[in-house]
């Protein structure tokens, strides 16, 4: 296990402070576009890095905003293109037809705690940005809503890895990168059986 851990800083810590914030930053904004996000398990990449912080890697404070700001332009870009795509004909259909419309309504109802809470939910947390956009969601809303949640994501994610490193030691960084590889299969199998029911 220290072996892991040893390996994973080394790699880490061999990037220098400028390149530390640019990835973090990428891994955050990538983390909330469409699709991409579903694939990248972006909450756990904030756990590593919080984990890793502990050790020097970021202060806590600046991994908190880098990625608050990254992952909210993300989202906000998720925001635009489904309010952009809005009148494609899949997805006009997808968003209105009848058979769904309990459960777009339920969205729209719910639009606050579904952007707030929904990020730290892994897969399915970058879609509400799209479908909040091709709903017509009032931009100034959706933007409050993707600022706090992006916020309260930054913090869990940075200030859990932090925990958990204080909690396992050694073993904090084998554990999140277990939670990571299990992120990315549950995700990969959520995608195929999509497909499947399709």
């Amino acid at each position: 296990m220290e072996f892991i851990t040893s390996t994973v800083t080394d790699i880490f810590f061999s990037v220098s402070p400028v390149w530390r914030i640019i990835l973090v930053f990428l891994s955050a904004f990538a983390e909330g576009l469409p699709v991409v996000g579903t694939i990248l398990p972006g909450g756990t990449i904030a756990l590593l890095v919080g984990s890793l912080s502990e050790a020097g890697f970021i202060s806590p404070l600046t991994a908190v905003a880098v990625i608050a700001v990254g992952s909210f332009l993300g989202d906000s870009t998720g925001f635009f293109i489904g309010k952009y795509f809005k009148h494609v004909r899949w997805i006009k259909k997808m968003v209105s037809h009848e058979r769904h419309q309990t459960s777009w309504e339920l969205f729209d109802r719910h639009i606050a705690l579904i952007v707030v809470f929904g990020k730290l939910i892994p897969v399915v947390r970058s879609a509400p940005s799209f479908f909040a956009g091709a709903r017509n969601v009032s931009t100034k809303k959706y933007l409050l809503f993707s600022g706090l949640g992006s916020l309260l994501w930054a913090f869990a994610g940075i200030y859990g890895g932090s925990a958990l490193t204080r909690v396992f030691g050694p073993y904090a960084v084998p554990i999140i990168l277990g939670i990571l590889v299990v992120s990315a299969v549950v995700a990969l199998v959520s995608k195929k059986r999509k497909k499947k029911a399709e």
